[in-house]
């Protein structure tokens, strides 16, 4: 039977899985505070330096684009980098606040705008008059983010374009998360695309340029963010997750993928430990131990579960992504966590890239339905491991 590829390895996956946990555990006690940041509160981007110095010299040589597109995966910190070039551009108002030794204004060598300044303060509190935020809003009723950026929301970028700079110097808007404007949203922003006002800036940030409208990316500059580097998300995770255990701190770092952000939501979350839960129920594959998955699926029907839910559709897409792409390129597949890499070999060699290409795009469907109509989590963990067994499988259809 081809079950018996991963039934001789149950106990040693186990003992893996326990030492991986272990080292978890040295974390706990850490006496250091967390530093709490958002994009708004954070004075610091980290990792996209390249891409600031970019911005700065077309700033400095009167070039500044009218639309930027932020793009990248989630929480490499674009909208971190968003509201910096936004804090940036309000602070430097209609006349240079320093010369140079022959009377000419200085140019600015940096973006960074400290957090005692005036602007700095008035865009953490959300009463700057010339910055204009659109994203997702909250659905009191259903408790969550609504499921995309509404026209109406869109349109509220047009009377405020028109207003006169309330400082006299720039305007910024920063739609933020645009991946999730509908089609009546781009249409909406497109129009203010073609003729945007003098001193101007409107910034996308987006993890899905892709879903853009031709004619929307062609009126915009496009810079791509990279994730960010080992190093970079350690000095982060000590800064925002003080405490950790080395061994804890790698993992995570490992698990997110070069985002802060995801290497939080894990830790928030427990990650490590429902990692693993996964990951003994993938490495049932190809029958698959429904009891085992059944018994995963129960954890995420309790309440309060939804942001490990999130975590764990991560998590799995990630796992098809990853291998795909190994495969695709001949690379060998190493651990991220201690076994699991023993458990994808095997996988590697019962199916083909294809397969993990087909289940990526078909969870990644999923999911985001499952989102959308607020589905029952328990059967949708289920449906996701049936889905990895066999990408044509319906899910929960609707």
């Amino acid at each position: 039977m081809v079950s018996s590829l991963f039934d001789d390895e149950d106990e040693n996956l186990d003992a893996e899985m326990d030492a991986a946990a272990s080292m978890a555990d040295e974390a706990a006690g850490g006496s250091a505070e967390a530093e709490e940041l958002t994009p708004r509160s954070n004075p610091d981007c980290t990792g996209h330096e390249d891409v600031e110095k970019a911005l700065l010299a077309d700033f400095n040589a009167g070039r500044m684009p009218h639309a930027i597109i932020f793009a990248g995966p989630p929480g490499i910190g674009k909208a971190t980098l968003a509201y910096r070039l936004a804090r940036f551009l309000l602070s430097q108002g209609t006349e240079s606040a320093s010369a140079g030794l022959f009377g000419d204004a200085a140019l600015p060598e940096s973006l960074y705008v400290a957090p005692e300044h005036p602007v700095f303060r008035r865009v953490l509190s959300g009463g700057h008059a010339d910055l204009l935020t659109v994203e997702r809003e909250f659905d009191e009723k259903r408790g969550r983010l609504k499921n995309d950026i509404s026209v109406e929301t869109v349109r509220r970028i047009h009377p405020f374009l028109r207003k006169t700079a309330a400082e006299g110097g720039w305007r910024v808007v920063i739609v933020d998360s645009a991946e999730y404007l509908n089609q009546s949203s781009q249409n909406a922003l497109l129009k203010i695309l073609e003729e945007p006002p003098k001193k101007t800036v409107l910034i996308l940030t987006t993890a899905q340029p892709g879903g853009f409208l031709p004619t929307i990316r062609s009126r915009c500059r496009m810079m791509p963010l990279s994730p960010l580097g080992d190093m970079q998300m350690s000095q982060l995770l000590d800064r925002m997750a003080p405490g950790l255990a080395p061994a804890q701190k790698a993992m995570l770092t490992k698990l997110a993928e070069g985002s802060i952000g995801r290497a939080l939501q894990f830790h928030a979350d427990d990650g490590i430990a429902l990692y693993q839960d996964l990951l003994k129920a993938a490495s049932t594959l190809p029958e698959l131990d429904m009891l085992l998955v059944h018994d995963l699926a129960e954890k995420f029907g309790k309440f309060g579960a939804e942001r490990s839910f999130d975590t764990a559709c991560g998590i799995m897409t990630g796992w098809c992504a990853r291998l795909a792409r190994l495969q695709a390129r001949g690379e060998p597949i190493l651990d991220v966590l201690p076994g699991d890499a023993e458990v994808f070999q095997r996988l590697a060699g019962l199916y083909p890239p294809q397969h993990f290409i087909d289940t990526w795009e078909k969870l990644s469907r999923f999911f985001a339905q499952v989102d959308s109509y607020n589905l029952d989590k328990r059967q949708a963990i289920i449906a996701s491991f049936q889905m990895f067994q066999n990408p044509n499988h319906p899910g929960l259809a609707l």
